[in-house]
C-alpha cells in the first residue's frame, strides 16, 4: 500500500490546480470557482478517483490488506466520490463500475432481522462481531442510496430492498431473539431527546441515548430514501433528527459530541462534518423550501465561529480530527452559494485551499495517502465543481 499510495502521492494535477487557485480575492465570486478553475477541479477530482480505484484492484490482487475492513463510513464515502467521479471525470465508466461493485457487496452483506412489528428489517454487523454501529451503517447506506439512482434492472432492485429494510430498523428497531440482543422499539429517540437516534448494539447492549454521529448520519440516510419513497414517515425522521442537531448546539453556534447521550471532547471537526452531511441532505432532498430557508438562518452563528476558530493554516482541528476539514469546507461553500452567506466565507475557503497549494502541507494532510482524507477531500472537489453532486443526481 505504501507503494501504491507514493507513486500517486502529490500528482502534477493537483500542484497546478492549487496555484491556479492561488489569487486570494478573484478566486471567489459569486459562483465561488470559475469555469477555468472548475476545469482544474475535475483533474484534481480524476486523479483522486484513479488513487482509489488503484487502491480497490491493488486490495484485490493481495498487495495490500482487504479495504472490506475498513470502516463501513469510509467505503461509503469512498464509493460516493467515484459516483461523482463518474460523472465529473473522464473515466466515468471505471468509476461507476467500481463504485457499483462496492454497492452490489454491501447490499449482499446485510443482515435480515425480525423488527418490533414483525416486519423484515436489515442492519450490518461491525466486522465479524454483533455490534452494530449506526453512524457506520447510516453513512454507508447513504452511499448505497446514491448507487441505486445510478443502477437499473435487478440490481436496482436489490438496492432499493436493502435500503428499505435499513430503514425499518431504523425506525421500528429489532425484536429479541432468544440469547441474543434484546428488543428496541426504535432507535429514533422521543420525550426529552426527540429527534435524536442512539448509538446501535456493542456487545448485545443497545444504546438508546443520542449519539450526534449517528443521528447525522441517520438524518442523512432518511432524507435519502425519503427521496424513493416519499413516504411522510421517513421525512418527518428526517427533520426531527436535523432539528435535534440545531437545538443540541451551544449558544455559540458550536455543535457538541454526543456519545451515549454524554458530551465528548473528541473530534469537533469531523462531528461538524457529519452534521453539515445531514444538514445538506435534508436540504437538497426534502423540497422543503421553508425549512430550507431557516436553515439557512439557524446557522449563521455556526459559520460566524467556524470562521472565526479556523487556524492560519486554513485547516481545522487537531490529529485525526483534521482529516475532516474538507468537510468543513464544503458546509461553508453551500452556506455561502444557497443563502448568499457571509461575505467573508469565501476568504476562509481560500486560506483552505491555499494550504493545500503546498505540497508538503497536501501530504501531511492526507491527500492521496490516506483513505479518510482522500474520500472527505474527493467528495468537498465534487461539491466544488457541482453542489449536490454527492446527494443527488444532478
Amino acid at each position: 500500500m505504501e507503494t501504491l499510495v507514493k507513486k500517486r502521492a502529490i500528482p502534477l494535477a493537483l500542484i497546478s490546480l492549487l496555484i491556479a487557485l492561488l489569487p486570494t480575492r478573484a478566486l471567489f465570486p459569486a459562483k465561488i470557482f470559475d469555469k477555468t478553475a472548475k476545469k482544474q477541479l475535475r483533474v484534481y477530482l480524476d486523479d483522486i478517483c484513479q488513487w482509489i480505484l488503484a487502491r480497490e484492484q491493488a486490495s484485490r490482487d493481495g498487495k495490500i490488506q482487504s479495504v472490506a475492513n475498513n470502516p463501513r463510513s469510509l467505503q461509503g464515502n469512498l464509493a460516493r466520490v467515484l459516483l461523482a467521479g463518474s460523472e465529473l471525470t473522464k473515466n466515468n465508466t471505471k468509476c461507476m463500475e467500481e463504485a457499483l461493485r462496492w454497492c452490489d457487496a454491501f447490499a449482499a452483506r446485510q443482515q435480515r432481522v425480525s423488527t418490533s412489528l414483525g416486519s423484515e428489517g436489515g442492519c450490518w454487523s461491525t466486522g465479524e462481531g454483533p455490534d452494530v454501529d449506526l453512524s457506520e451503517n447510516s453513512m454507508a447506506a447513504v452511499a448505497l442510496a446514491r448507487g441505486h439512482a445510478y443502477a437499473d434492472g435487478s440490481r436496482r432492485k436489490s438496492y432499493r430492498q436493502a435500503l428499505e429494510r435499513y430503514g425499518r430498523f431504523l425506525l421500528e428497531g429489532v425484536r429479541a431473539e432468544t440469547g441474543q440482543r434484546p428488543s428496541v422499539a426504535g432507535w429514533l429517540l422521543q420525550g426529552g431527546s426527540d429527534g435524536a437516534i442512539g448509538g446501535g448494539f456493542k456487545k448485545d447492549v443497545a444504546s438508546l441515548k443520542p449519539s450526534t454521529a449517528s443521528t447525522a448520519a441517520g438524518a442523512a440516510f432518511l432524507a435519502q430514501l425519503y427521496a424513493l419513497s416519499r413516504e411522510r414517515q421517513h421525512r418527518d425522521a428526517a427533520v426531527q433528527a436535523v432539528e435535534w442537531i440545531l437545538k443540541s448546539r451551544r449558544p455559540t453556534g458550536e455543535m457538541p459530541n454526543f456519545i451515549d447521550g454524554a458530551e465528548s471532547e473528541a473530534d469537533p471537526f469531523t462531528t461538524l462534518a457529519l452534521c453539515g452531511e445531514a444538514i445538506q441532505s435534508v436540504y437538497y432532498l426534502l423540497d422543503d423550501a421553508s425549512f430550507n430557508q431557516r436553515l439557512g438562518r439557524e446557522l449563521d452563528n455556526t459559520v460566524r465561529r467556524v470562521m472565526r476558530i479556523q487556524e492560519e493554516s486554513g485547516l481545522w482541528g487537531e490529529g485525526a480530527d483534521r482529516r475532516g476539514s474538507s468537510g468543513v469546507a464544503t458546509l461553508l461553500a453551500w452556506h455561502y452559494l444557497s443563502f448568499k452567506g457571509d461575505e467573508t466565507i469565501p476568504q476562509s475557503l481560500d486560506k483552505f485551499w491555499q494550504n493545500l497549494s503546498n505540497p508538503v502541507h497536501a501530504q501531511s494532510f492526507g491527500v492521496l495517502l490516506h483513505p479518510i482524507s482522500t474520500a472527505w477531500m474527493g467528495l468537498t472537489t465534487a461539491e466544488m465543481i457541482r453542489p449536490g453532486i454527492t446527494f443527488k443526481k444532478m
